[in-house]
Parts: C-alpha cells; sequence; structure tokens
C-alpha cells in the first residue's frame, strides 16, 4: 500500500519526468512537429484550426504547453498570443521559430505559472492534461485557466487517444504503473524514450473538465485531418467548453 506523502512524491517525480525527457526530446520533438496541412502554412491539425480561427483581430489566446509555438502558424492576422511550456528546450524552439511572440517558462500545476497572465479570449491546451497525473491537479489546472478567461470566450482542450489499437503494447509494458492507476500508461517516442500518460476516454475526461467548472460545448473523436471518429480510429479526443 502506497501512502499519501509517498503517492504525492511518485506524482512530483512523474511531473519531473515528463519534463526532463521533453527538455532532451527538444530539437528532435520540434522537427516532428513542423509538417504543415491544409493551406500549406499551418503545422496544427485541421481540427485545431477550426476553432483557432474563430478568434478576430485584437483578441487573444492562451496557449498552455505552447511546445515549439506551432500554434501560431495558424494564428488569424492581428491575434495577440501568449504561450507557456515547462520545457526550456522546447521554449528556445519557440523562440527560435516566432521571435515576435511573447513565451513564458512556467508549469501548469504551480501558482506561479499563472501569475501576471492576463486575460484571454480563448485557451488552447493541446496535449496537455494527459501528462498530468493526478486528477485534483487536473481539476486545478482547469479552475485556474478559466480565471483567465473573458466572458464570451472558449477553451479548446484536446488529449491523445491511447485507447487505439496501436496503443494496446503500451498499455501491456505499463502494467506495473498501472497497479497505481489503470490510466496510466507510458507512451514510447521513438526507441529511446518513454512518456508518462493518462489515457483518458469520454468519461473521464467530461468529468475533469465539468468538475473544474466548465460547461462542455461539444466534445468528440477527431483524426489528423479533423474528421469526427470513433474511440478506435480518432488520434485525439476534443473539448471544447466555456
Amino acid at each position: 500500500m502506497i501512502l499519501w506523502s509517498e503517492r504525492s512524491c511518485v506524482r512530483e517525480d512523474i511531473v519531473r519526468s515528463v519534463q526532463q525527457i521533453y527538455d532532451e526530446i527538444g530539437v528532435n520533438f520540434s522537427r516532428t512537429r513542423q509538417k504543415t496541412y491544409g493551406n500549406g502554412k499551418s503545422s496544427n491539425w485541421p481540427v485545431t484550426d477550426i476553432y483557432l480561427i474563430r478568434l478576430k483581430s485584437g483578441e487573444k489566446v492562451l496557449d498552455l504547453g505552447c511546445g515549439n509555438g506551432k500554434l501560431i502558424t495558424g494564428l488569424p492576422e492581428g491575434v495577440g498570443y501568449v504561450g507557456t511550456d515547462f520545457s526550456t528546450v522546447l521554449l528556445g524552439e519557440a523562440r527560435r521559430l516566432h521571435p515576435k511572440y511573447d513565451f513564458r517558462e512556467g508549469n501548469v500545476i504551480t501558482p506561479e505559472h499563472w501569475q501576471g497572465l492576463g486575460m484571454f479570449q480563448a485557451i488552447f491546451a493541446v496535449a496537455v492534461l494527459h501528462h498530468i497525473p493526478e486528477t485534483k491537479q487536473q481539476i486545478w489546472v482547469l479552475r485556474e485557466a478559466k480565471k483567465h478567461l473573458l466572458p464570451g470566450g472558449f477553451l479548446y482542450l484536446t488529449v491523445w487517444n491511447l485507447w487505439q489499437a496501436k496503443f494496446a503494447q503500451a498499455h501491456l509494458d505499463s502494467l506495473e504503473l498501472k497497479k497505481t492507476n489503470k490510466q496510466w500508461v507510458e507512451i514510447p517516442f521513438q526507441a529511446k524514450w518513454k512518456r508518462f500518460c493518462v489515457a483518458f476516454d469520454v468519461a473521464s475526461l467530461t468529468e475533469v473538465v465539468t468538475q473544474a467548472g466548465w460547461k462542455i460545448e461539444e466534445l468528440f473523436y477527431a483524426d489528423r485531418e479533423g474528421k469526427r471518429a470513433d474511440v478506435l480510429t480518432g488520434e485525439n479526443l476534443v473539448c471544447v467548453a466555456k
């Protein structure tokens, strides 16, 4: 049996390990995130740009877990942008690729991250929540995000759909981890690294988002091109909330 204090240490170690991995793979990972879609200018999956283009000139977007800043490639003209990430390497890539934009170092699970961010018409959290191990932490992060949303704004959140058949071996290789939480799984990046993730489904993501005080407007599985899919074929689970 793991005592709560021990469990807390385990979770802190998990968060640190995710951060360390992204620092190690940052430059290479950034290269894998520069493929363009649609009009040949945006590196975002088309489903993300569908919601990004809602923003009008003069409005601002907060990009949580911004990575190399690829969200900017689909940003409408005149829209303000702030991106945050805990990986100094990925932030270095972001500043190199997009030198005119505002990037800040910080971990979303810490109070310091949220200080002085300001208010936004939209908050994007693409592939972030599934790296946060504790349900209470996930809810806290989404509550903090809501404090920075302007009236009438929206949250766009995606998590990897880790219940696809291609991840079956990863689940089998994570059986020891699943003794603590059956949703936990380590996902390989190339041959050397394994990234901690939480395997969300519709029910578990709904619970976290609504417990954080958000009203879900859309929740669906989507493929890379933005087409609606199911749990077996969807690459991402997409949530839009207010």
